[in-house]
């Protein structure tokens, strides 16, 4: 993912500052901070593509979408996140421990 951060932008395509594309693309202003996470870190493993120039970071309006349709369809594809309380791990853990006790016993009894 590392490298198409910057170089997937066409020649076509018209450079912008970062939120001034989002807005164009999708009618929203974002803060600042936002869409650099976006170029940075990403979300659901997707990055949004960028140009540097003059140490400001540029994208364009169809950079912004291919993203938006990245995301919408990684997210859509990924299972939620199962995270579980310290009560369900807790109870989780006793329960797990019970059974592997009671193969324990089983197989000492088989013996």
């Amino acid at each position: 993912m590392h490298s198409q951060n910057k170089s997937m932008i066409f020649g076509a395509e018209k450079l912008l500052p970062l939120v001034e594309a989002v807005d164009k693309a999708t009618g929203r202003q974002p803060h600042l901070s936002t869409v650099i996470r976006w170029c940075s870190r990403g979300s659901a493993g997707v990055r949004l593509e960028y140009k540097c120039l003059g140490g400001r970071k540029l994208t364009s309006a169809e950079a912004v979408l291919r993203y938006v349709e990245a995301v919408t369809a990684a997210q859509e594809a990924k299972l939620p996140p199962q995270r579980m309380t310290s009560r369900q791990r807790s109870v989780a853990a006793n329960r797990s421990a019970a059974l592997l006790a009671e193969r324990l016993a089983n197989t000492r009894q088989q013996r």
